[in-house]
């Protein structure tokens, strides 16, 4: 009689084993943290105040990364240029004045805050044309050059 011969059943050993074929779910959930995105505003945040204001049924994951790279670029172009204001003004904290003044000051920027009011920021300096009386020469001689006195210079009654 021939010798059985007992073949032993060798389980791979753990570390041969490769770390992705484990029994792990990966999240479907998006990634929106700052970075993955590179942005400085939280995209969870924001998608969040996306979803109270009624935006939509659903709310893409890409949709609200896009809104917060356009909101941080208009916020780093309006902040960059109250800067160099506050600096003409030889300060070194930005107020809602500088602010205001930036905006009005710069062509791209004055049509999409045409309808906000900053609160705290004044008007801008100037004075509107329809105040400005029609000039000639005239126009800077003074009062009682011009006979709107009642008694002219010089003259006798």
């Amino acid at each position: 009689m021939p010798a059985k011969s007992t073949a032993i059943a060798m389980a791979p050993t753990p570390a041969l084993v490769p770390a992705e074929s484990s029994n792990k779910v990966k999240s479907k959930s998006a990634n929106m943290t700052n970075k993955n995105t590179g942005l400085v505003f939280n995209c969870y945040s924001l998608r969040r105040r996306m979803r109270a204001s009624r935006v939509g049924r659903f709310i893409r994951p890409a949709s609200v990364v896009y809104l917060g790279a356009v909101i941080e670029y208009l916020l780093a172009e309006v902040l960059e240029l109250a800067g160099n204001c506050a600096r003409d003004n030889k300060r070194k904290i930005i107020k809602p004045r500088h602010v205001m003044m930036a905006v009005e000051m710069d062509d791209e920027l004055k049509p999409l805050f045409s309808d906000v009011i900053m609160p705290g920021s004044g008007v801008v300096p100037g004075v509107h044309t329809c105040l400005m009386g029609k000039r000639d020469q005239d126009t800077f001689r003074g009062w009682a050059r011009q006979g709107l006195s009642k008694t002219q210079v010089g003259a006798k009654e």
